[in-house]
């Protein structure tokens, strides 16, 4: 005969373990969606015998939900019902319970975090419009004497920010139209092998380099700048220093 207090205790065990809760959803939204609202996103998996009860959305701070976000009773359907902009606000925590009218939960909560998808929708910026730079006879072939800044608000790590930078030209284009190389990562301009053979003729000429910086997701315009380098006669610049850098 199995004693009363073993009896006790083996109901209350299941009694004292705690309802398990959902996992967390996660769903994707594009950025800027250009079709028909209410978009429906994800359906969540309520309890078929909670009819009965009243869908509550609310935010990540447990207060209702005033935003872009709503659910379908019906179908348990959550949806978005405006256009969503990532630059904004990129995450969405949400949480979903079922409820009596007097506020008890039935069901959750079910937490749902919403990720608005980039849309390659921001050009690069340069820094600023005007670069200057000073050449003399210590500047070095491959050795930056300036470099270009520039910035992208699309999302950090993917191609829509990954950004690039070009010349697109040179004048004068003598004596070489190719006196200097930009490396495209880093935005560090430098002299080049062929402008070093020809830096006495470039010492008495002052540069306008075009430049452009873009994304390599797909923006087929970029932003554009000028660089203007000037050449400089002469060890008057800081001893060590090929070039004096500033900005307009």
């Amino acid at each position: 005969m199995v004693p009363a207090w073993l009896w006790l205790l083996c109901v209350s065990i299941p009694q004292a373990l705690p309802e398990a809760q959902p996992a967390e959803l996660s769903v994707d939204v594009p950025e800027n969606y250009g079709g028909n609202f209410p978009l429906y996103l994800t359906k969540l998996p309520l309890p078929r015998e909670g009819a009965e009860g009243q869908i509550v959305l609310s935010g990540d701070s447990g207060k209702a939900a005033e935003g872009p976000f709503a659910m379908d009773p019906d179908s348990g359907f959550l949806l978005v019902t405006r256009a969503l902009d990532r630059e904004e606000q990129a995450e969405y925590q949400l949480q979903v319970t079922l409820e009596t009218q007097d506020g008890r939960v039935l069901w959750g909560p079910q937490l749902v975090l919403v990720h608005v998808k980039d849309e390659n929708d921001q050009v690069p910026r340069f820094s600023q419009a005007i670069y200057r730079a000073h050449l003399s006879r210590d500047t070095r072939p491959g050795i930056p004497f300036l470099f270009l800044e520039a910035s992208d608000w699309d999302e950090p790590g993917t191609a829509n920010s990954d950004l690039r930078f070009h010349v697109l030209s040179q004048t004068p284009a003598q004596p070489s139209p190719d006196m200097f190389q930009l490396e495209p990562r880093l935005g560090a301009l430098a002299l080049s092998p062929k402008g070093s053979t020809s830096l006495d003729h470039a010492l008495e000429r002052t540069y306008q380099l075009l430049v452009q910086v873009k994304d390599m997701g797909d923006q087929v315009s970029g932003h554009q700048a000028t660089a203007t380098v000037e050449g400089r006669h002469g060890r008057d610049l800081w001893p060590g220093l090929g070039a004096r850098l500033w900005a307009c």
